[in-house]
């Protein structure tokens, strides 16, 4: 997380809450708008040990993804997936393991995601990751960098673009597993949640974004691209330190949420038994500022950051697997597959 300066303001989570549930009402958002003059700008339990990583499921063979055919649906049944489905933990824990060292990536164990040599590692892995599961994925080389772009299409016609973000990098000399591999962790499952969910309105981009420690490069390119492509997109949201809950009370904390954005985690929060609540909170200098430069609306996802319980190994070579505490991932996983589920649903 690029953080070097903290302004963030607690703002008051009730104030931009719904004044009423209804689930027969789909979710909606603002469409935002950006022209090419704008391209300038499930209960875990305690926290895991690296022993443990000898049995955690390699999710990089998972199950075969429902075929849609040509017609772009599985029939009439639009049935969505649980979003707590069996395999979210062993999922979870690979990926934050493999990243920050705890386990092999293939043939490397790395005590950082730093350099480029190590960063290319990583977006291998991705690549790779993503094939297995039979979603597409392709490189975004941007010059200094490389994001990862897995795509989930709609299964009918586009009503919009989704995007679902996290950066991949660490600084030097830390394992980077809450900064940010539980980020990772977080949208590549909910991209193997949306590939097997049988009726998509809107097309979802899930990217890995590369060098946002030195910078927010990475996503400042690829919103760049965004505005370039035309691309529609409808919300931008990232993710970034969400393996911190030193207190067990599981509650995240919702970054600068543009209208809409907050209401649409709020409004599937209570359908999420293990999350404790959601905080609003002001905070930028992390991946989702890039994209509202760009024109569009965002909102990040994060640990207590702003409330005080975050993690004490922030940039430091301690920022290791056994500190993460996977109850809270499960609990973000859960939540972020609910919502998106919900926002792609017919």
């Amino acid at each position: 997380m690029h953080r070097r300066v903290c302004t963030a303001i607690l703002l008051i989570a009730s104030a931009c809450a719904d004044p009423a549930r209804d689930d027969d009402v789909p979710w909606t958002s603002t469409l935002a708008t950006a022209s090419a003059e704008t391209a300038a700008t499930t209960d875990a339990g305690d926290t895991a040990t690296p022993a443990d990583t000898s049995g955690v499921v390699d999710t990089t063979e998972g199950a075969p993804l429902p075929d849609v055919g040509e017609g772009g649906t599985t029939g009439s049944d639009c049935t969505a997936p649980d979003p707590a489905p069996a395999w979210q933990l062993a999922h979870l824990q690979d990926v934050v393991a493999r990243l920050s060292g705890a386990s092999d990536l293939d043939g490397a164990t790395l005590p950082d995601r730093a350099t480029a040599q190590r960063r290319a590692l990583v977006a291998t892995w991705l690549l790779q990751h993503y094939g297995a599961l039979g979603i597409d994925a392709t490189s975004h080389d941007y010059g200094t960098g490389t994001n990862i772009i897995a795509t989930i299409p709609a299964t009918a016609a586009s009503q919009g673009t989704l995007v679902l973000g996290a950066h991949y990098d660490s600084v030097p000399d830390s394992p980077g597993a809450d900064d940010n591999a539980t980020g990772i962790a977080v949208i590549t499952a909910a991209a193997r949640h949306l590939a097997e969910t049988p009726c998509r309105t809107h097309d979802v981009l899930v990217v890995a974004f590369d060098e946002e420690e030195i910078g927010l490069v990475g996503s400042t390119a690829f919103a760049t691209k965004l505005v370039v492509d035309r691309t529609p997109v409808v919300s931008v949201h990232t993710i970034d330190q969400i393996g911190w809950d030193a207190d067990g009370d599981r509650v995240l904390e919702i970054e600068r949420p543009d209208p809409g954005l907050f209401e649409f985690y709020d409004d599937v929060a209570l359908d999420v038994p293990t999350l404790g609540g959601l905080t609003v909170t002001d905070t930028g200098f992390t991946d989702h500022v890039a994209f509202r430069a760009a024109g569009f609306v965002a909102v990040g996802l994060s640990e207590e950051y702003v409330s005080g319980d975050t993690t004490p190994h922030y940039h430091l070579p301690s920022d290791r697997y056994d500190t993460v505490e996977f109850g809270l991932v499960v609990a973000a996983s859960t939540l972020v597959n609910r919502a998106f589920g919900r926002a792609v649903a017919p």
